[in-house]
């Protein structure tokens, strides 16, 4: 069915050509001829004759597999220096025993061997080939080998022993220049790291548990200089690809275009030569295209690619049978390339094939005879497959971009460097601030940093000026704090800083002495302890988030009772110290006060009581001297001197009674009740008998104002106001005594809600502004006959009621005294207040 030979000549039968054979000169290297029974494709049985040539380091035993014999064939290098089963780049030779000359050779110019590869103890040289330097390594080929021809593997096992009729065996190990070194182990270096840039996130990934994995890709893309420096590394990155890629793609193409040119050049070049072919026939040849085959071999050889010739559509000669033997190539045209040549007339076809994975071009042309009609169809047509030179190509381009891909990655690297050099440069003052910026809060005065770039220096400058103030007022606070800690440790008072769990913190001297706390212990463990310190434990326990201050009184120690003074006073803010209390021993400043306010009492009390005192003594006497002298008028003058006396002991009387009440106020009894029905009952007595030329008048509101009240003491107090009111208005004026409500809060109690208000008006002179202060204050008066305790008895009144009293001068003239007073919840109905129910006038 068909024949085809991988580098062994054959006839146009299908034999071997011993002919040609012998004239390879193979020394001892004989054909294994065989046959074996096969099934064709069509199921018909069939016979497959072979015959092989062994070549270097063959083996009968070996089963290797023949992979991708059609590419070999195509590209046309089958020859027997070409061992496929050494490593590349091994070359193999074979020379002849007496002259060295080349039997096999993997070079066109077919060098001999050097004459000092052949003596018997050179088997290992560096020479100079037509590729460059290579160590070449021989082995001798026995002469009986040779002449005997032993099929098998060309000496294989024989004894190395030089031999003048036999031949030599060399392998080729081609030099390796430094740049092709480097250029080796840069690949090999980009290639492992890549494969280290891609399994590193991966490791990563399977390495590190998955919190840590994130925190580490958190911080790589929340670090500044590694974001910049990966935005930098993608800027380079991707320009250099897509531009690699455009340089290798267009030098890809270009070397295309080169393939075709030449390709086109070579099929004119076979076109030229076979019209001399055909022009050098004598006249009255009979043209027989299957003459041909060596003719076509030689144009081949010259154009250095395979050349096949179609008579009309079949082939009828080619320099290698081969390929149409084994079926790689059609024996006749296709039809698109018959269409375009022979029907459209064209001169050039190009047409690309596929074998075993790999393309490949061909290129047709039609070949014109002289005397051939041009509008005729052209009898013959010549093709040129190009797998080997596009290979060539390939390997070129594949270099090339080897080459693109190592300048690449150093440009890259270089890139990355400079970018790399260029963040750290770009953080480094950053990172230099915040390492001076710790400086400074450890207690520097400056960053100590020198920065030639301008914003940066005017940064340093500023930070410097910060640092400069922060530490002068760090050592201003130092100062202080160290006047502080001093005055503290020396004030009379104890003073104790508390955390929020009222752990102690600070304390000072004296309140190590009075309550016996040391820093770290509870506070409130520390005074439970002791039953003397109750008082202060139980004002603790009250003591909260306001400030709260209280004198508590201590017993049960040998030098009697002792009162302290405590006073609470949280801090603002989350941190700490959270509170700080202040103890204070005041049991002899309350001693020295109390005793002081008895002496200023004890004087005041003999001046008031001296006053009445004169007028009885003076009574006294003229009684006495008016019963010595004239008894007759006694009883006139007894009369009128008793009731002198009977008038100031009532004085006497009176102040006695005031300053009882001042001194003790009973308990108030507050009791649910209407406030307005109340101080209306007070009023009408005057409103009933006003003093001459005074009128007393009445406002209060519609309804009933509930409120909880001692209606005793508070009227009482509501009277020490109208009385003070009647006296300056004294001689002829108005005296307006108004109830109402108030939405407002007192600020006695200071509890929001409604209260009351009492209000008393008089049209008299006022208070002067610089006294008005002073009115509630014990003893003080603004008038000779009072004894100065009115008003502030009135004022306890109010602020046992939890309210507060008032007073101040009325733009119209006279004074306003207010009494405020909580009213009851049930009352907070605010009603609208109404116009007076009323006003009385008494007439004086």
């Amino acid at each position: 069915v068909s024949s085809f030979s991988f580098g062994m000549p054959l006839t146009g039968e299908g034999e071997i050509d011993e002919e040609r054979l012998r004239g390879l000169g193979l020394p001892g290297w004989r054909p294994i001829a065989g046959e074996a029974a096969v099934t064709l494709a069509d199921g018909r049985p069939g016979l497959a004759r072979y015959w092989i040539m062994p070549r270097p380091g063959f083996r009968r035993q070996d089963r290797r597999r023949l992979v991708r014999i059609e590419v070999g064939l195509l590209r046309g290098n089958s020859t027997p220096a070409q061992v496929e089963e050494l490593a590349a780049p091994a070359l193999f030779a074979l020379y002849d025993g007496e002259d060295g000359r080349a039997l096999l050779s993997p070079w066109p110019e077919r060098p001999p061997l050097p004459a000092r590869l052949r003596g018997a103890h050179a088997l290992s040289a560096e020479i100079d080939t037509p590729s460059g330097t290579a160590r070449a390594f021989v082995r001798p080929v026995p002469a009986a080998l040779v002449a005997g021809g032993a099929g098998g593997a060309g000496g294989a096992g024989a004894p190395a022993t030089a031999a003048a009729s036999g031949a030599w065996e060399v392998i080729y190990l081609p030099g390796e220049s430094p740049l092709a070194a480097v250029e080796r182990a840069a690949n090999w270096a980009v290639g492992l790291l890549l494969a280290l840039a891609c399994a590193a996130p991966v490791a990563a990934l399977l390495a590190l548990p998955r919190s840590a994995f994130r925190n580490l890709l958190r911080r790589t893309v929340r670090s500044y200089s590694r974001r910049l420096l990966i935005v930098y590394t993608a800027l380079l990155l991707l320009p250099l690809l897509a531009l690699n890629a455009l340089l290798v793609r267009s030098v890809e193409l270009d070397s295309l275009r080169r393939q075709e040119t030449a390709g086109q050049a070579a099929l004119a070049a076979a076109e030229r030569l076979l019209d001399e072919q055909i022009r050098a026939e004598p006249v009255g040849y009979a043209f027989d295209p299957g003459t041909f085959d060596p003719k076509l071999t030689g144009i081949s050889e010259l154009v250095r690619r395979p050349v096949n010739l179609y008579g009309r559509s079949k082939l009828s000669a080619s320099s290698e049978h081969e390929l149409f033997t084994a079926g790689l190539l059609p024996t006749r045209l296709p039809g698109p390339v018959y269409s375009s040549l022979a029907l459209r007339a064209r001169n050039l076809y190009s047409l690309t094939n596929r074998v075993a994975e790999v393309e490949y071009l061909e290129l047709y042309a039609p070949l014109r005879l002289a005397g051939d009609d041009p509008a005729a169809e052209p009898p013959l047509f010549v093709s040129l497959p190009l797998l080997a030179q596009q290979e060539e190509g390939e390997r070129q381009v594949t270099h090339l971009r080897r080459h693109a891909i190592l300048v690449t990655a150093a440009l890259f690297a270089l890139l990355a460097a400079v970018g790399t050099r260029l963040a750290q440069n770009f953080t480094r003052p950053i990172t230099q601030l915040v390492e001076g910026t710790r400086r400074i809060a450890a207690g520097a005065r400056s960053l100590d940093l020198a920065p030639s770039e301008l914003e940066l220096a005017a940064l340093v400058a500023a930070v410097d000026d910060m640092a400069r103030r922060i530490a002068e007022g760090r050592e201003g606070l130092l100062r202080e704090k160290q006047v502080v800690e001093r005055v503290v440790q020396n004030i009379a008072s104890g003073v104790v800083s508390l955390d929020r769990e009222r752990r102690v913190l600070m304390h000072n001297r004296v309140a190590a002495e009075l309550l016996g706390v040391a820093v770290g212990q509870s506070l409130e463990r520390l005074v439970a302890r002791s039953p003397r310190l109750e008082p202060v434990a139980a004002f603790l326990r009250s003591a909260g988030g306001e400030m709260a201050r209280a004198t508590v009184r201590l017993g049960g120690t040998a030098a009697g009772e002792h009162e302290w003074s405590l006073v609470w006073v949280p801090l603002p803010g989350q941190g700490e110290p959270f509170a700080l209390l202040v103890v204070e021993d005041v049991t002899e400043e309350l001693r020295g006060q109390r005793l002081l306010a008895w002496a200023a009492m004890a004087r005041m009390i003999a001046h008031e009581i001296k006053n009445p005192l004169t007028p009885i003594r003076l009574s006294a006497e003229h009684m006495r001297e008016v019963y010595q002298r004239d008894p007759e008028h006694f009883a006139g003058v007894f009369e009128r001197c008793t009731a002198n006396i009977l008038t100031q002991v009532e004085e006497l009387r009176s102040i006695a009674s005031e300053f009882s009440t001042y001194s003790a106020i009973p308990r108030i009894d507050p009791r649910p009740g209407d406030l307005t029905a109340a101080v209306a009952g007070l009023v009408e007595g005057y409103r009933a008998a006003p003093p001459r030329g005074v009128r007393v008048e009445l406002e209060t509101p519609s309804g009933p104002i509930e409120a909880r009240f001692d209606a005793k003491l508070l009227l009482r107090a509501v009277r020490n106001l109208i009385e003070n009111a009647l006296r300056a208005s004294a001689g002829g004026g108005r005296v307006v005594v108004r109830v109402e409500r108030d939405a407002g809060a007192t600020a006695a109690s200071g509890a929001a809600g409604p209260s009351a208000r009492i209000a008393v008006l008089d049209s008299g002179p006022g208070v002067p502004p610089e006294l008005l202060a002073r009115i509630f204050d014990p003893y003080f008066s603004t008038h000779d006959a009072g004894t100065g305790l009115g008003l502030p008895i009135a004022r306890r009144i109010a602020e046992e009621h939890g309210g507060e009293i008032a007073a101040r001068n009325r733009p119209e003239g006279g004074l306003e005294a207010v009494i405020t007073i909580p009213c009851e919840p049930a009352a907070a109905t605010v009603e609208p207040d109404a116009a007076p129910a009323g006003s009385a006038t008494a007439a004086g």
